[in-house]
């Protein structure tokens, strides 16, 4: 009776193998193993800021994963220099200020914009009130904070015509990323060009009411700002990837003005930052998501004839000869459909 027993059990432990082996070859053929996730750089525009969130939070609730992603989050230098990575092969796509791969592509950088992240220009110079700076032209004469690579060092000759001034009427001196607060507050600088949403950490270190700004924006400089960038051959033989990190992107972007206290904490677990500076930093760049275009189109909207007007700015206040069709420079093919919406 005991051998018995002992036969039916090994029958029963045989049987549940070849059961389970079974189920094992089933999923293989079906295509149900996990999927391979396909692997890619993403090159930030500058050191880590609360606009910058959104990326970690779909790495973080694994939106990136979703869409069969690996992203690798590298952090940036510049505008300029988020394109000279991309077109040197370093990155698939990246974050520039929009003027920049334009001129850039007129460069011959192989680059287009695949997406808007900023419908308003944030672009900024900051100085001390008591500098003797009450205008934009002001600057002229003055000592400039900036890096090499900074966007704002691009655009700078577009901005000096606009408000009447020399381009080469001010000196600049070359600083590393990380400290223009502390290049303005040693006042090693008189002028430091910085975004507007930078102001929160402005004035941590120099007292509002001894800070003075002016928004590049509110004096005629019209063009879009902060944009997803790709180079031309991932667009042209890798188009699926652009379109899923996008989804993923304008996903946590959605998520991130919706849950922006939310979102900051996760950025929090990715690097070591002070939270209450950094939603500070984020809710003052939530503003430049509250446009009417962004409101009927949703989030990453390309307006054509706002796209040409950035050109425009490009093309006439920083001499540059664009002789290629717009179509050269921007492709609205790889947005989310259905777009994601900011409820503000």
């Amino acid at each position: 009776m005991k051998i018995f027993s002992i036969l039916v059990l090994i029958f029963m432990v045989f049987t549940i193998s070849m059961w389970a082996g079974g189920q094992d070859e089933t999923e293989g053929a079906t295509g149900e193993a996990p999927q391979e996730l396909q692997k890619m750089n993403f090159q930030l525009n500058w050191k880590v800021m609360g606009d910058h969130a959104p990326y970690y939070v779909a790495l973080n609730k694994g939106w990136f994963e979703e869409e069969g992603l690996d992203v690798n989050i590298i952090v940036g230098q510049g505008s300029a220099y988020t394109v000279q990575a991309l077109d040197a092969g370093k990155a698939e796509m990246g974050i520039s200020d929009a003027p920049v791969p334009i001129k850039l592509r007129a460069d011959g950088a192989k680059i287009k914009i695949v997406g808007i992240i900023f419908d308003k220009h944030p672009n900024c110079m900051y100085f001390w009130k008591d500098s003797g700076i009450t205008k934009p032209s002001d600057i002229a004469g003055r000592t400039v904070a900036v890096p090499a690579s900074d966007g704002h060092k691009v655009m700078w000759p577009a901005f000096a015509r606009l408000i009447g001034v020399d381009p080469e009427n001010v000196k600049f001196v070359n600083i590393e990323p990380a400290a223009k607060v502390a290049a303005l507050a040693s006042k090693n600088a008189e002028v430091v060009f910085e975004l507007y949403t930078g102001k929160p950490f402005m004035e941590k270190a120099i007292p509002v009411e001894e800070l003075g700004y002016f928004i590049w924006a509110d004096y005629g400089f019209n063009a879009y700002a902060h944009s997803y960038v790709a180079r031309d051959d991932v667009i042209e033989n890798n188009p699926e990837l652009v379109r899923k990190f996008l989804k993923a992107a304008y996903r946590a972007w959605e998520f991130t003005l919706e849950n922006p206290k939310e979102a900051i904490e996760i950025l929090s677990e990715y690097h070591p930052i002070n939270k209450d500076d950094y939603l500070v930093n984020l809710e003052v760049m939530m503003d430049f998501f509250k446009t009417d275009r962004y409101n009927e189109n949703g989030i990453g909207y390309i307006d054509p004839s706002r796209m040409q007007e950035t050109v425009d700015t490009v093309e006439k206040y920083m001499n540059i000869d664009i002789n290629f069709p717009l179509d050269d420079i921007y492709t609205s093919a790889f947005l989310p459909d259905p777009m994601y919406f900011y409820d503000y």
